[in-house]
């Protein structure tokens, strides 16, 4: 591989090289028969030898469409090597030429050799200014190149359009659909804030999962508050309390909003601290309500989402301590305020 890459990198040099005036003649071309010693001993290979000669000529001499061919042979002589070359008549109809190279110590320097005199025979100066025979004369490299596809677009005559009013209807129908897909999947994760409806501020955060159409979205939720505030009721009781709220949404969707009925089970669980338990808890409710849902796309896959949620809870949960009056009571009303990021993988 190192050889190979070296072999290129002459190659390259001779095409950054070469004279203008060189390149302005005619090219020649020829096949290259190449027979190596047995055992090669680190010779180059055919493949190698071209690119060797295209290192000499400034440009790729060997091809296999043409029919002039140079033969090289290369033979052992004691530890050293030796090539013999035949090539193409110089004029058309006199003999070919037949050479040998001096011994080299190593088959790689020889095929340097090689090179240098195939160039020296047929190079440009072998024919001075004249332009080279006509039989040796490289042929035109074709290219061939794809055909350009153009869309056909199909216009009938206006009388004959007249006839059929339907065809451009048709022709709509076949562009692409653009539009997003009718059924998308979001989930999201946000923090939450309970300002009413607890002992105390609530802090915590929030979960949901869901599908949205055009005009219509559906979620499944679950949200965890706790109160940092340690202090229940008129006494301020120590403790605290957490809520686990799990809802349902039907909304009527649009671009950047969501009005959505609201129904939740939640559970309401106080922690009094040591010293005091809470012996009987019954902390379930029912809750109906509505939220409106205000979102923003990020990309193409996220959004940022905010809501605000009102439920009404159907029982109130109290709390008893001494006596039978309660040291506090859970109002109806709850309110919570939220901010969630939200991932489509629809798209």
């Amino acid at each position: 591989m190192p050889c190979r890459l070296a072999s290129l990198a002459a190659v390259l040099c001779g095409l950054t090289l070469a004279p203008p005036a060189i390149a302005a003649k005619p090219k020649i071309a020829f096949r290259l028969e190449y027979a190596p010693p047995t055992p090669a001993e680190d010779c180059p290979d055919a493949e190698e030898l071209a690119f060797m000669l295209a290192g000499e000529f400034g440009y790729m001499v060997v091809r296999t469409d043409v029919s002039p061919v140079v033969r090289v042979e290369v033979h052992h002589v004691r530890r050293s090597f030796e090539a013999e070359l035949w090539g193409p008549a110089l004029e058309d109809g006199a003999e070919a030429w037949h050479g040998k190279t001096d011994t080299q110590g190593t088959c790689r320097e020889l095929a340097y050799d090689i090179a240098s005199l195939v160039r020296a025979r047929l190079g440009p100066g072998a024919w001075g200014r004249e332009a080279p025979p006509a039989h040796l004369t490289a042929p035109p490299e074709i290219e061939v190149q794809r055909p350009e596809l153009r869309p056909l677009t199909l216009r009938l005559p206006e009388s004959l359009a007249l006839l059929v009013p339907w065809t451009s209807a048709f022709v709509e129908s076949s562009t692409p659909n653009t539009e997003e897909a009718p059924v998308q999947v979001e989930a999201g994760l946000g923090a939450a804030v309970s300002p009413y409806g607890l002992p105390s501020v609530g802090v915590g955060g929030n979960g949901f999962l869901g599908v949205r159409w055009r005009r219509f979205a559906g979620f499944a939720e679950v949200r965890g508050l706790i109160t940092p505030a340690s202090g229940i009721g008129e006494r301020q009781i120590p403790g605290r309390a957490t809520t686990w709220t799990g809802s349902a949404l039907p909304c009527f969707a649009t671009k950047h909003v969501d009005a959505c009925a609201v129904v939740s089970l939640s559970q309401l669980q106080i922690d009094l601290g040591p010293g005091r338990a809470v012996t009987g808890s019954d902390g379930f409710s029912v809750g109906f309500g509505g939220r409106i849902n205000g979102h923003i796309s990020l990309s193409d896959r996220f959004s940022l989402l905010g809501y605000a949620d009102i439920n009404m809870q159907l029982r109130s949960i109290a709390l008893v301590l001494d006596g039978t009056v309660p040291d506090w009571r859970s109002p109806l009303l709850r309110t919570t305020l939220g901010v969630a990021l939200t991932a489509n993988f629809s798209n």
